[in-house]
């Protein structure tokens, strides 16, 4: 795990469960990862199976919504070293069971699977009769853990929130990738890379596969700065990491003077509201390159230098042109 770029208190604490769970001969605490999409919360389970020594199931949370459902994702569990009746009578391997976007996991399911987090037992159907579970841990990864139901939620012990990586952290991983793949790339290019990068690394690697390929495509051997950045132009990516969709809405902003509804710029910008809302909006404002107004959207003064910048915006086409003879009142 100490291979592992960036999230440094977050492994700390994993490593500390991991360890005691593993001197209890119990499994790990149940975990909630949060963050937005690419930041590591899939690798970072990957690897806590690595360094538990145990197995590692992915599950679609779309699969979990029924008992007879949970019950056939939890058969295919370790049993070994339990007796009959589920106590242990050895060193136990209590799987990890992983969900990405756990949110989207049923109320009904939520319910079922919290009480088999909790007590390791199913309901049979039968009075007073239940199915004994092998222990194991839950791990759910989520852009939106607010959509969890609150007693599902409180059964992760652990929670865990992933932010983007700072630069420095991109580009380490960046320059890492590049390596494993046998990748020529210079210093000047992995930073150029990572800076578009947002700081997500499977933003970050999918930009040096790209990059790679468009090297290939011109025919030489190592992957350049100039290289990079022209790719980028193809790609319509400007030297923030803004897309083609995002400049198009900062755009639109620039050149109307009132705040502009979620409604209107769907429309114009030929974007879903629900996109633009909860993909391209957070960006924008993180960076300060807009803000929500109880009037609509509007771009800040950050906004319009960096697309004048970035050659977005004709600056001389949007001069107001004064009178020589002109005297100010």
């Amino acid at each position: 795990m100490d291979n592992l770029i960036g999230h440094k208190n977050n492994k700390k604490q994993i490593q500390i469960a991991i360890g005691s769970a593993k001197s209890r001969n119990e499994n790990i605490p149940h975990m909630l990862f949060s963050g937005a999409a690419g930041c590591g919360k899939t690798t970072m389970a990957m690897e806590m199976a690595k360094l538990s020594g145990v197995d590692f199931l992915a599950v679609s949370p779309h699969e979990m919504q029924d008992r007879e459902a949970i019950l056939k994702t939890l058969d295919k569990l370790d049993h070994n070293n339990y007796d009959k009746y589920g106590n242990r009578k050895g060193i136990v391997r209590p799987t990890i069971i992983f969900f990405d976007e756990i949110h989207q996991m049923g109320r009904k399911g939520q319910e079922v699977m919290g009480i088999a987090m909790e007590k390791f037992m199913l309901e049979t159907g039968k009075p007073n009769k239940f199915y004994w579970i092998p222990y194991f841990t839950i791990i759910g990864a989520t852009t939106d853990d607010g959509e969890l139901s609150k007693p599902f939620r409180e059964k992760f012990k652990l929670r865990f929130l992933f932010e983007t990586y700072s630069k420095d952290e991109i580009t380490e991983i960046v320059r890492m990738h590049a390596k494993n793949k046998k990748t020529i790339i210079t210093n000047k290019a992995t930073r150029v890379i990572a800076q578009r990068s947002r700081g997500i690394p499977r933003t970050a690697v999918s930009y040096l596969e790209r990059s790679r390929d468009y090297t290939i495509y011109i025919e030489a051997n190592v992957i350049t700065s100039d290289t990079v950045i022209e790719n980028f132009k193809l790609m319509g990516i400007d030297s923030k990491g803004l897309t083609l969709a995002e400049i198009k809405i900062l755009k639109m902003l620039y050149n109307n003077k009132e705040p502009i509804g979620l409604d209107n710029l769907a429309i114009n910008t030929n974007e879903s509201i629900k996109n633009i809302k909860n993909t391209i909006e957070p960006f924008l404002i993180q960076e300060g390159l807009m803000l929500r107004s109880g009037k609509g959207r509007v771009i800040t003064s950050v906004g319009r230098k960096h697309l004048e910048k970035n050659n977005h915006i004709d600056v001389e086409r949007n001069k107001i042109e004064i009178p020589a003879n002109y005297v100010r009142s």
